[in-house]
């Protein structure tokens, strides 16, 4: 499991391998708002929630990440997952077993609510061409993706709209060369963060 903290949001990475979700810890705990991403490594893993959490997703080559975005309204509790191709339903148990995973839901802190509501996540990082850009926003709010080159030369100005809340959205970046640059998440053209980010065209 890998973790990044944005200075808003924290994004929670699960490996989804041969009949396993890989994690560390082996249940983590997020909060409202943060991302919760299983990455695809190999096989093929149909990935359901065990009581209807989030929507199913395939997990597959053709089908390599997945994330949701924790609501703000979510309530404690600890949500578990499987793979519906390696796990079977253990009547004496009344669990699922086998390939299967969880995450526990924790209440936000009044630190964390009193954060803005955004919520960002650049990928694939390195990249080539075009990069996938997840954001949640709170209404009303005007946010920009500014790309700046390593002597910091903008080079490229995106709006995100609110209409992109909880989506991710493809931005092409075929026509820059390759290098390294920095990508900033901007509200109200204020500065929220800055990240690094590689292209490899």
């Amino acid at each position: 499991m890998l973790i990044q903290f944005s200075a808003l949001a924290a994004t929670v990475t699960i490996t989804v391998g041969n009949n396993f979700y890989s994690s560390s810890p082996q249940i983590p705990t997020v909060r409202p708002g943060d991302i919760v991403r299983w990455q695809w490594q190999a096989g093929n893993h149909p990935t359901v929630a065990d009581n209807n959490e989030f929507a199913p997703f395939a997990m597959n080559s053709a089908s390599t990440l997945n994330s949701i975005t924790i609501p703000a309204n979510a309530q404690p509790a600890t949500v578990k997952y499987h793979c519906t191709a390696h796990a079977f339903f253990n009547t004496s148990t009344n669990a699922w077993e086998g390939m299967v995973g969880s995450f526990i839901i924790a209440t936000a802190t009044a630190a964390d609510e009193a954060k803005p509501a955004a919520l960002f996540s650049l990928y694939p990082n390195p990249s080539k061409g075009v990069v996938m850009v997840s954001l949640g926003q709170k209404a009303g709010q005007t946010y920009k993706l500014r790309l700046s080159n390593l002597i910091g030369r903008e080079v490229r100005t995106v709006v995100l709209k609110p209409e992109t809340n909880g989506a991710a959205v493809a931005v092409n970046l075929a026509d820059l060369p390759a290098g390294i640059y920095f990508y900033s998440l901007l509200a109200n053209d204020k500065l929220v963060t800055t990240k690094r980010l590689v292209l490899q065209n």
